[in-house]
């Protein structure tokens, strides 16, 4: 049995003798200190907002939803939004450099990867350049997160287009809940320094607001070379108040602002046709070219929720968020506003009813160059939606069918619907059983419908070929949406006291996914264009297993399980059948134990254990790209000295001295993940 296979074997067969005699386990929102001592039951009790846009106790919840806490969040060392979503079963997490990450749900992962919808406090964050996220700008002080709800699966019923293969939703406490002061500083290898800074107060009886800082610093990763040059600085701020206008009126109004100066070493590909890059012929590429990122923005987003009665809820969010980025390839900007509606009622006794509508404008300008550009430069686009869910019980406590649909018009596809129904079986306080079969799409994003990106430069030949010739991938005005049909199973169940587990199945059948076809088929110089003409379908599962062998000991296990059958429609013209990346970017086995001990009042110690399986290639453009299976290795050790401080040393990715994660399109030199150290203080006040 070899070492991949050991890996896999074991944690199953933890997974499976935890389950015996076992849903996410989550802690109550009050209660950091003492959260290994909070009965199981009222962890699975808590409630999450993310599947139904309305409150539910996770336990009642007919989706695979998983819950990261602000202790969950602490007790792992992350110390970013993105790293502390490896908690999560069902989403790879892989670092390509310093400062990007690849992340994804249920397969389908890149860089750009497009069909996770992630929102902070329900502001979207995806860029309409790739539909897709640039997660080194998505931040905030980790110690103000409340949760984040992670769903697997589709939520386009509820959330629209792009929640295709899941929905990440960070939540933020309530400023009421931050009052005070908080400071945190750190310093260790690769995340060379960070600081943050909290002050929280009441405004009068009715009104709590905070305002924060923050600051970090990273070094670069590591490259057979030495260093890979791709170190980075943020430094982001924001606001948050909240308020009750009378019993009836909550509201809420925030806002962030940041800027990073980022670093990258990239293959830039020079302009043939300009006599001053003559001295880079034949092949006209410049390898490992230092690149400088400049990206900064701002948002503002305001809510308000009118509570009319138990049984009926208004609430309108509204939002601004303004993005500047600039590098190498290209340089872009995007303005969004977002309106969001929602209403929910019982019409009758037997029926929970929401409905909603939406309306956002995107408008966007692009800083073309060479080797990237966008067409029009320009551009402005609405997207109006509408959608409606009823929950009907069916019988009192026991049935639930939830049906529902998501309707939307947007100015590139027309219009979509994506309807989905779920059936929810508590048969008793300790078990529960659901299903759902749902639609989602992708809509196109500007990359796919008009764009020109160099791929190759192809040298003069003399006399076949007397010029260099570039080769583009290039836009598809009549690009479609990508299409999914989910049919999904779960089970969750609670036979101890302190065991509990959470199990998911799921069967995805995809259609007119993103392909390339050659413009001209019989001749292989010829440009890319983006196309529908790929299927896929996958089959998985997922399974989180909680225990508390003692008071001051928890154990977590989540074990994920993918598999990818990926076919290219027989009238593809695909020069290079790229399905081949889509079916060997993503794991087909993932692993994570968990342990959390309280040694002492003061002292605690977590260690935890994460294992990726191999992946087979992760670019269109290079071949080589595969990357090795491996087991990363994490320890926390945390002492509290005095009240409200806490002193901690962490040590990641403690097998090896380093190792890839992700090899990313030849724009990026490949570069891996050390071993490294952080020193970190907290101090409340």
């Amino acid at each position: 049995m070899n070492h991949k296979t050991a890996i896999v074997h074991v944690g199953i067969i933890v997974s499976l003798c935890l389950a015996f005699g076992t849903t996410t386990v989550v802690h109550a929102e009050e209660s950091l200190d003492a959260y290994l001592d909070t009965p199981l039951e009222d962890l699975l009790s808590m409630e999450v907002t993310s599947v139904a846009k309305k409150k539910q106790p996770l336990n009642e919840v007919a989706a695979a939803i998983f819950i990261l806490t602000s202790n969950d969040i602490r007790r792992s060392g992350a110390t970013s939004i993105p790293e502390a979503l490896r908690l999560a079963p069902g989403i790879q997490v892989a670092r390509i450099d310093a400062n990007k990450w690849a992340i994804s749900s249920r397969g389908l992962n890149n860089q750009f990867a497009n069909k996770l919808l992630v929102m902070i406090d329900g502001r979207t964050v995806y860029t309409p350049t790739f539909s897709g996220v640039y997660w080194d700008v998505q931040d905030t002080l980790l110690e103000d997160i409340d949760r984040i709800e992670v769903i697997r699966g589709p939520g386009a019923t509820v959330w629209g287009a792009n929640a295709v293969n899941g929905v990440i939703n960070i939540i933020t406490r309530d400023a009421a809940r931050t009052e005070g002061g908080y400071f945190t500083a750190a310093a260790g290898a690769n995340e060379e320094a960070f600081t943050g800074f909290r002050y929280g107060t009441a405004l009068g009886d009715h009104a709590s607001a905070r305002v924060y800082l923050k600051y970090n610093d990273h070094g670069p990763s590591w490259i057979p070379t030495g260093e890979g040059e791709d170190d980075w600085s943020s430094r982001r701020a924001g606001f948050r108040a909240d308020g009750r206008l009378s019993e009836n009126d909550l509201w809420t109004f925030q806002g962030d602002i940041y800027d990073s100066d980022e670093n990258q070493l990239v293959l830039e590909w020079k302009d043939p046709a300009d006599p001053a890059n003559a001295s880079y012929a034949p092949f006209y590429a410049v390898p490992g070219v230092r690149d400088e990122v400049d990206a900064s923005g701002w948002n503002l987003l305001g809510r308000w929720e009118h509570v009319a009665s138990a049984d009926s809820n208004m609430l309108l969010q509204v939002y601004l968020d303004h993005t500047d980025r600039s590098e190498l390839i290209l340089g872009q900007v995007h303005d969004t506003l977002d309106i969001d509606f929602n209403h929910q009622f019982r019409p009758l006794p037997a029926h929970d009813f929401i409905w909603g509508l939406g309306y956002r404008r995107i408008r966007d300008d692009f800083d073309n160059t060479f080797l990237g550009s966008m067409m029009p430069k320009s551009s402005r686009r609405d997207i109006y939606s509408a959608f409606l869910q009823d929950e009907i019980e069916l019988v009192p406590g026991r049935w639930r069918l939830i049906l529902g649909s998501k309707f939307e018009h947007n100015d590139y596809t027309g219009f979509d619907v994506q309807p989905s129904g779920r059936l929810l079986w508590t048969p008793d306080a300790r078990n529960t059983v659901w299903g759902a079969i749902s639609r989602a799409v992708r809509t196109p994003s500007r990359l796919e419908r008009g764009s020109q990106v160099v791929s190759i430069i192809v040298p003069a030949i003399p006399p076949f070929l007397p010029q260099p010739t570039v080769r583009y991938s290039l836009g598809n005005e009549d690009f479609d949406s990508e299409k999914l049909l989910a049919y999904e199973l779960g089970y969750r169940v609670y036979p101890r006291e302190d065991l509990s587990v959470d199990l998911s199945l799921f069967y995805n059948d995809y259609d007119d996914l993103q392909s390339f076809r050659s413009a001209q088929p019989q001749n292989p110089l010829s440009d890319v264009i983006f196309d529908n003409e790929m299927t896929m379908s996958s089959y998985g599962m997922e399974m989180v297993v909680d225990w508390w062998p003692q008071d001051w000991w928890r154990l977590q296990t989540s074990y994920s399980y993918l598999h990818l059958s990926v076919s290219l429609d027989a009238d593809s013209r695909d020069p290079d059948n790229n399905n081949t990346v889509v079916e060997s970017s993503s794991p087909n086995h993932q692993l994570s134990i968990r342990s959390m001990m309280n040694l002492r009042d003061d002292l605690m110690l977590d260690m935890w254990l994460h294992y990726v399986d191999e992946l087979e290639r992760t670019a269109y453009s290079r071949v080589d790209s595969a990357v090795p299976a491996y087991t990363s290795f994490n320890v926390r050790l945390a002492w509290t000295p005095a009240k409200n401080v806490e002193l901690s040393l962490v040590g990641q990715n403690l097998f090896d001295d380093h190792h890839p994660e992700f090899v990313s399109e030849n724009f990026l030199v490949p570069t891996e993940v050390e071993r490294s150290w952080l020193a970190q203080l907290r101090w409340d006040f």
